[in-house]
């Protein structure tokens, strides 16, 4: 049982009080916002987005779960205030797991960080986890709408034109950004 006299609103004990709670929250809260002010703003531009590795960032900065969170909400968020209209209930929920994911993924980004030293390793490690992670969620969110629509294989094929937009953009943006909004991690934390 831990020692009450040590304990402190502003510690997480459940990782020996050294990140704090109040701060983590609070970044949770700021890459959420952001992730959506993200998606808003290239929103006419048809599967071109920074939220995925928005959300990708913040599993590095706050683990699996804090990723995972931020990721849910997120688009959440995205997917129910959309000006052009908010999805279908089981592509809601499909858009939100996938994002999840994407969160819960990069908690393992630090790891890679450190295990390879060349940047441009990194660089290419980063592009193919933007890769996976972008097919994983179009192959999840595209199922959910076919199932939706009675026609998954016509949605499947229907989207792959817009899927390889996602997928090339995706990884491009995870070549050329992921490191770099990796590298404040250490400015982040205390």
């Amino acid at each position: 049982m831990a020692n009450i006299s040590n304990m402190t609103p502003t510690r997480n004990m459940t990782s020996g009080g050294k990140i704090r709670t109040t701060r983590k929250i609070a970044l949770a809260g700021l890459l959420s916002s952001l992730a959506v002010a993200l998606g808003f703003l290239l929103i006419a531009v048809p599967n071109v987005e920074l939220m995925t590795l928005t959300v990708f960032v913040s599993g590095a900065l706050l683990g699996v779960r804090g990723g995972a969170l931020v990721g849910v909400v997120s688009m959440l968020i995205y997917s129910v205030a959309n000006p052009m209209g908010a999805a279908i209930p089981l592509v809601t929920v499909s858009q939100v797991v996938g994002l999840g994911l994407v969160g819960a993924v990069g908690a393992v980004a630090p790891a890679v960080r450190r295990v390879w030293k060349k940047r441009i390793v990194r660089n290419v490690i980063f592009a193919a986890t933007g890769l996976l992670l972008t097919v994983s969620y179009d192959f999840l969110t595209n199922l959910a709408l076919g199932l939706s629509m009675g026609t998954v294989v016509a949605v499947l094929v229907a989207g792959l034109l817009f899927s390889i937009i996602h997928f090339v953009s995706n990884a491009l943006i995870f070549f050329f950004l992921a490191e770099v909004l990796l590298s404040i991690d250490g400015r982040l934390r205390d």
